[in-house]
């Protein structure tokens, strides 16, 4: 049976909860990754994705729902967004005060985990019933060995 052992990523970038989350974004960019484990002490205490950022961002510019889907409120969002643009001293701030945002106010703090031992199935059975796009990989020791992502499974049910 193939374990998530042998498919895992051992190589784990993960983030403070106390991290900026314009660096956690680069570091995104940088590592073609879109989600990464919040790690405190030694322990797995949350989960930041690029959709966390992407949610957090958007209430900040005041973007409803409705906007996204009204094309004439999201013509109004335009308006107020190049509004804000004309006032550079404001754009500033703003640009500021987001850059001081940490992960902790960010991230998922709902972390399904998988043993390094489970199988690729009981992985893949996780993700599906959690709707999550990796997992932690955790030791007996409550130790981050590992990520296993969507890719790695299926990299792993291809593999000969």
């Amino acid at each position: 049976m193939r374990k998530v052992r042998d498919f895992m990523n051992p190589n784990v970038i993960y983030f403070s909860p106390d991290d900026s989350i314009f660096d956690v974004a680069k570091s995104f960019s940088e590592n073609d990754i879109s989600g990464a484990p919040v790690v405190k002490k030694g322990k797995v205490v949350g989960i930041i994705s690029i959709s966390d950022i992407v949610k957090f961002l958007s209430l900040k510019l005041k973007f409803s729902e409705s906007s996204l889907t009204n094309p004439l409120s999201l013509s109004m969002q335009m308006i107020n967004i190049f509004q804000i643009g004309k006032n550079y001293l404001q754009l500033k701030k703003e640009i500021e005060r987001l850059s001081r945002t940490k992960v902790k106010d960010v991230m998922s703090k709902k972390v399904v985990c998988i043993d390094p031992d489970s199988s690729l199935l009981e992985a893949a059975n996780k993700m599906a019933e959690n709707d999550v796009n990796r997992l932690p990989v955790i030791d007996k020791n409550g130790k981050l060995v590992g990520i296993i992502a969507r890719e790695d499974l299926i990299r792993g049910l291809l593999a000969p």
